[in-house]
């Protein structure tokens, strides 16, 4: 179907060009049924095409499945939409015959229902077949036999005055039927709606529209595999991708875009103008550099271009599963492979989205319905809304960042609140408007009011409308003509209720919206034309307009269901995110490229705090999993290295060397280490100064303690960054303490001072000695010496 309307479309602006055009329409309906079964809803609506275009859709149109008892009717186009006096309506479409048998000679007819329909509940009763189809027939044509399980086109024109109203607008109910021949019941049928516009009568319903652009949750987008990533942001932001049909298929209508900025493509932390290349961080650090530490030990090779030391015996740079990694550079430092591919996918989409009105989500659509109930106060989250004001400079243009739109469109008691609260520490400071569900902030009544809504603390409430949301074409509805028909039926009614009071309309696409580009186009400009329908900015609803007040929010009759399923953000997981992300800052402060490795590191952990996860929690578990094993990789890559042997410490004062390893593609500088004793054997005299430590390399920081007393003693080694927080894994360092020093001179003293006081002692006592008892001894010492001499001649 796409292919057929983007050819169509080709064809009618090939053929414009020339001066020709012609009217005709191209739509689908499917459905049928026999007697007391539920038939299929049709709501058909019109193209612009050209005669070469509609021989087209005829060879080329969309194909129908047959179904086993009843025949499939399905609308190709009923032209005009909206119809008024002198305007007759064409109805083109095709009739598959039942798989059990052929339609013998069949008659269509075109029926008019003989129901009035002014208020929703009597739109779903006709929709739904609840209504019987007792009317009259407007039109009928005969058709040949249709072979079972094959189609026939067939084409039929209602005069205008069969379709005549005396109301000055309304919607009418239609039904296309197939009967057998001889047969008094269909065999198929299919219901729609006609736009009655007789004149105006009316003051015209403002219709806003809001879509958001957000990226699905596909693990794969922060894969490590390059062509897994890859192929994952083309699905995501690529040509034909959900994102991209979004936005083509809004870019002739006025439609307010929510963009969150992470579908531009991961955050690069440098200004990108629209359509320029914006390059993906790389670390550097692939050298090490020069570390400036008191003492470095090289336990491996010196790496080129520095005197840091490679730590063959330490740690390796952290491997990361499921995140983004640094893409590698090319010529002049730019990115190359996926990461080129993703910039420029990124940068084309800048380039869609420049010149259109567009809202700033937080960063990565960042849940905040689940965050305001739980810690509003959460910095992970809080930051992700500040950096909504990255879009604005990313597109190069303004995108306001102060209207919240809570995933499940509720507004339970204490959630005003707690966005104030959370966006009080953010740079948005506070919400301009919040957009959430009618049915969530109205009390029920007959009577709808307008989107305008306020709450009692004053603050602006955009309330869009779920059942007009819900028609939004979608990418497997057969057609948009279905939902053209019905949105216009839906908005007569509307306007019906109070038709001489002006009052505003907000159109809300879910954050799965999924639609074809050229049918969206179509339903819009359909939509948007007719006469009883005014096309605002949703920003415009912010304000009052003339007569158009907002009106106080009241309290739901009956519970309000949530428009996403439930969240997968709890408040232990809140905490934990909050924590990571200090534990990034922490590691960051501390190294020279600290912004880069933040990126790198960031990318996924951000991601985590999205809405998207809602529709995948599974994946969430997966993704949340990889990243606290890379924020732990990171975190142990520096650290104290461990002794298995314990330090004996021979004196009263020493040095003790520490080893500190940086395990990091990137330089530490300025950390600290830090040592605590487990008791007071030991002190430590000075701590150490700072340190700075290349990629890859460890260093032998030098401490000098002091033995106070003899013993065991446990020292307590961390880091941490200039502010005192600490980083990095610690160490115990265990420590024998043997002060010999002074033992030793106290005991030789005491010693040395025994043996004199023995000496001098046993003098006293036994009193003069055996020398001092000899008469003459210089005749005994001559005598001797004469002895001496002789013996001496005797030898010779």
């Amino acid at each position: 179907m796409t292919r057929l309307v983007r050819s169509l479309t080709t064809t009618v602006t090939t053929l414009a060009a020339a001066g020709l055009s012609v009217g005709l329409s191209v739509g689908l309906s499917v459905g049928g049924s026999v007697a007391g079964a539920a038939p299929a809803v049709a709501v058909p609506m019109t193209y612009a095409v050209t005669p070469v275009a509609q021989a087209t859709a005829a060879a080329h149109g969309p194909a129908v499945t047959p179904a086993k008892d009843v025949a499939v009717i399905v609308l190709a186009t009923l032209s005009p939409a909206v119809v008024g006096p002198g305007k007759d309506v064409t109805i083109t479409g095709t009739v598959t015959a039942p798989l059990t048998g052929p339609l013998s000679s069949p008659e269509l007819r075109v029926v008019r229902g003989d129901v009035t329909v002014n208020e929703r509940a009597a739109l779903d009763a006709w929709a739904s077949g609840r209504t019987p189809t007792a009317g009259r027939t407007v039109e009928t044509t005969t058709l040949p036999t249709v072979a079972a399980g094959q189609s026939r086109a067939f084409k039929a024109t209602v005069p205008w005055q069969q379709l005549r109203s005396d109301e000055a607008f309304a919607a009418l109910p239609i039904s296309v039927e197939v009967v057998q021949e001889g047969a008094s019941e269909p065999t198929g049928r299919t219901r729609t709606f006609i736009a009655w516009n007789g004149r105006k009568e009316y003051v015209p319903l403002k219709v806003a529209t809001v879509m958001p652009v957000t990226l699905d949750p596909d693990v794969d987008l922060f894969a490590r595999d390059d062509a897994a990533r890859e192929a994952a942001w083309q699905r995501a932001i690529g040509p034909d991708s959900r994102v991209e049909r979004i936005v083509e298929g809004t870019r002739e209508s006025r439609v307010d875009l929510a963009v969150d900025p992470s579908v531009l493509g991961p955050d690069t932390g440098t200004d990108a103008t629209p359509g320029g290349s914006t390059p993906t961080p790389t670390p550097s650090g692939t050298t090490s550099t020069t570390p400036t530490t008191p003492s470095t030990t090289t336990p491996g090779t010196t790496t080129p271009g520095g005197s840091g030391t490679s730590g063959t015996s330490g740690t390796p740079a952290p491997t990361t599963s499921g995140q983004a990694t640094p893409a590698p550079t090319g010529t002049g430092g730019q990115p190359s492979g996926a990461a080129a591919a993703i910039a420029r996918l990124g940068d084309g989409l800048v380039t869609q989205l420049h010149g259109r009105s567009v809202w700033a989500l937080p960063y990565a659509d960042a849940d905040i319905a689940a965050t305001v109930g739980i810690d509003p106060a959460n910095t992970l989250v809080r930051d992700l809304v500040s950096r909504a004001t990255t879009l604005a400079a990313r597109l190069g243009q303004p995108a306001r960042a102060d209207i919240v739109w809570p995933v499940d469109g509720l507004l339970p008691t204490g959630r005003e609140q707690g966005i104030k609260k959370l966006l009080s520490g953010t740079s948005v400071k506070k919400p301009a408007g919040i957009v959430v569900s009618a049915p969530a902030v109205t009390k029920g009544t007959a009577y709808t009011p307008t989107a305008r809504r306020v709450t009692s603390a004053g603050t602006r409430l955009l309330a869009y409308d779920p059942r007009l949301s819900a028609l939004l074409p979608k990418r497997s509805d057969p057609s948009p003509v279905l939902s053209v028909q019905r949105y216009l039926a839906e908005t007569l009614v509307l306007l019906g209720e109070r038709a001489g009071t002006p009052r505003s309309v907000l159109v809300a696409a879910p954050r799965t919206y999924d639609p074809d580009a050229a049918a969206l186009s179509t339903f819009l400009t359909a939509t948007a034309s007719a006469p009883w329908l005014e096309t605002v900015g949703a920003a415009s609803l912010l304000s009052d307009d003339g007569t158009d007040k907002a009106v106080p929010q009241t309290k739901p009759t009956t519970p309000v269901a949530s428009a996403a399923p439930r969240p997968v953000l709890t408040a232990s997981r809140l905490t934990q995110l909050a924590e990571q992300r200090d534990t990034l800052l922490s590691v960051s402060s501390v190294l020279r490229d600290g912004a880069e490795f933040e990126r790198t590191y960031r990318e996924v952990l951000d991601e985590l705090g999205s809405a998207r996860w809602r529709w995948q929690p599974a994946s969430w578990v997966k993704l949340s999993a990889s990243v606290a094993n890379d924020i732990k990789a990171a975190t142990r890559a520096i650290r104290v290295v461990p002794r298995t042997s314990t330090i004996n410490l021979l004196a009263e004062n020493g040095t003790l060397r520490i080893t500190v390893e940086n395990g990091l593609d990137y330089t530490v500088e300025d950390i600290r280490l830090r040592l605590v004793p487990d008791n007071p054997r030991i002190r430590i005299v000075e701590q150490p100064a700072p340190v700075t430590i290349g990629p890859s390399s460890r260093t032998n920081v030098p401490v000098e303690v002091a033995a106070v007393a003899a013993g065991r003693a446990e020292i307590r080694a961390f880091l941490t960054t200039a502010d005192g927080t600490q980083i990095g894994s610690p160490a115990s360092i265990p420590v024998a303490a043997n002060p010999l020093d002074s033992t030793i001179y106290w005991v030789g003293g005491v010693l040395v001072g025994l043996v004199l006081l023995a000496g001098v002692i046993r003098a006293v006592v036994k009193g003069t000695s055996r020398v001092d008892e000899i008469a003459d001894i210089e005749a005994v010492t001559a005598a001797h010496e004469s002895l001496g001499g002789a013996d001496e001649r005797d030898g010779a």
